[in-house]
């Protein structure tokens, strides 16, 4: 009997190694080391900088040489007319209409236009750089907004796994109750109230058991969706839900300058005001006048027949400037000028208000961050109140001098008073996030402190 059940204890130990060695441990930091090449939002943003990319490349092109070739053949079922002084035709008419040119008709051109001075064009091309910058600071804000999301969901995992851990040990205490007030209620030593209120306590903490491991496979199967991971791919987390991080207050003015200094999403605030500064410059240069180089080499030919060794092939060619000079075109430039006026004005106050926000942002993190720090102490004594409370009970029970009553009274206060201590550990572990992504350092690739 004995070696059977040694037998069944090796094989168990045997499967559940198997069955953990089948889940990959998942820390946060690896969390978002994945997230930042698996994540789909990510992916096309990345794409969307690579667009921005190819626009200033075609920015760039529009003050290059243009240089294209034409070549072309027209039958005509009449000749062409050109229409002449009746004298050059030798006629007494007025104009006289004469036919000319062969039926068969070859031309091919080859032209230049060559842009010297065009500022709308220069300026388009810095718009377009800054335009790239943008789409730059929008990858990394939105990697920033990702990790964030990635630490909150993981944290959360975090917490209810340990709230888990601590449900299922009051639910061993809470079985061991209940047999006790079952044998004492046989033995006519306890009241069938007794054994109600144990059997009333289990179910109650079967159910949070049962909603906590619903409630951490659904957050397992987002937190995978989120990082990229393949739903299949069984995880465990391997971090811990503790802080050992700054405990000491955090300074307003110090953290206002790390963020406007680290803060993605301020950065762009601040480019698309000088976005829309190019694209008022752009508008202005829209009143000036251009000059380009602009060339043209041309051969053609024309006969009533196809045999083109027989043809003339005379040539005409040119180089020259053209200068164009805009006069009037109602008024529609200087209404776009306006127009980007308007513009500019709501991006400066955009960033101003925004500044606002962070500065908002910061000093309520500070606020919660200094009650965190009083909550987590007070709920350290707490625990070790109730545990010597537990230990206290526990012995007088055993002694005969306690009730099962005021043991299990003892034991719901200690399982309380675990949970208060985590919550608090938990929203230390929030905050220290929340300040990480506000001064702008929380990053998919970043090594967070905990």
């Amino acid at each position: 009997m004995r070696k059977t059940v040694y037998t069944c204890i090796i094989t168990l130990l045997l499967y559940g190694g198997k069955l953990h060695a089948q889940h990959k441990a998942l820390s946060l930091s690896a969390a978002l080391e994945i997230a930042e090449k698996g994540n789909r939002t990510v992916q096309a943003q990345l794409l969307e900088e690579i667009h921005a990319k190819a626009l200033t490349a075609e920015s760039k092109g529009a003050l290059l040489p243009t240089i294209s070739a034409n070549v072309s053949y027209s039958y005509y079922f009449d000749r062409q007319t050109i229409f002449l002084p009746g004298y050059f035709a030798g006629t007494s008419k007025p104009v006289q209409d004469v036919a000319v040119g062969g039926k068969n008709a070859f031309n091919g051109m080859l032209t230049l236009y060559q842009p010297i001075f065009a500022a709308d064009l220069n300026r388009q091309k810095k718009t377009a750089l800054i335009n790239e910058q943008i789409e730059r600071q929008k990858t990394a804000d939105l990697k920033s907004k990702v990790a964030l999301r990635v630490s909150v969901d993981y944290l959360n995992i975090l917490i209810m796994n340990e709230q888990l851990a601590l449900f299922e040990q009051n639910l061993l205490r809470n079985i061991r109750s209940l047999n006790d007030a079952r044998s004492l209620f046989v033995q006519g030593r306890a009241l069938k109230s007794d054994t109600l209120r144990s059997f009333i306590e289990v179910e109650n903490i079967k159910s949070s058991v049962s909603y906590l491991k619903n409630s951490i496979n659904v957050s397992l199967i987002e937190l995978k969706r989120l990082i990229g991971m393949d739903e299949s791919q069984r995880i465990v987390l391997s971090d811990k839900l503790e802080f050992s991080g700054q405990h000491e207050p955090y300074l307003l003015d110090e953290l206002l300058k790390t963020a406007a200094q680290n803060r993605k999403d301020l950065a762009i605030k601040q480019l698309l005001i000088d976005l829309q500064q190019k694209k008022k410059e752009v508008n202005e240069a829209g009143l000036m006048p251009r000059l380009a180089l602009v060339g043209q080499y041309q051969v053609q030919a024309q006969a009533d027949n196809i045999r083109l060794g027989d043809y003339a092939w005379p040539r005409t060619s040119f180089l020259g400037l053209q200068l164009s000079i805009p006069i009037f075109n109602g008024n529609r430039t200087r209404s776009q000028i306006n127009q980007a006026n308007i513009k500019l004005k709501q991006e400066q106050i955009r960033l101003d208000d925004f500044r606002d926000e962070i500065k908002t942002q910061l000093a309520t993190i500070i606020s919660k961050w200094e009650e965190a720090i009083a909550q987590l102490e007070i709920q350290k004594k707490t625990v070790s109140s109730a545990e010597l409370n537990y230990q206290m009970n526990e012995d007088r029970f055993k002694n005969g001098l306690g009730s099962r009553l005021e043991l299990t009274d003892a034991d719901l206060a200690l399982t309380q008073a675990r949970i208060n201590r985590l919550r608090a550990t938990y929203n230390l572990r929030m905050l220290h996030t929340e300040m990480q992504h506000a001064l702008g350092l929380l990053d998919l690739h970043s090594k967070t402190d905990h």
